[in-house]
């Protein structure tokens, strides 16, 4: 089984549908991800000002750092 990292534009993609209201399922659905991905990513990488795509791209490679 392979991984691959989420893209700068399906983080935009996450952030746009989060603000539209769009279910996390739904969301993973759209982009062909697992739930739990989607969940992960918005849990871990949202920030005091809520989920932003640079911002959540931007402590992923900090963090792999």
């Amino acid at each position: 089984m392979s991984y691959q990292h989420l893209s700068l534009a399906e983080r935009h993609y996450i952030e746009m549908s989060r603000k539209k209201g769009v279910s996390r399922n739904q969301i993973a659905k759209d982009l062909g991800r697992s739930q739990s991905t989607i969940s992960r990513e918005i849990l871990r990488n949202t920030g005091l000002r809520g989920y932003r795509h640079k911002q959540a791209n931007r402590f992923t490679v900090d963090r792999h750092a």
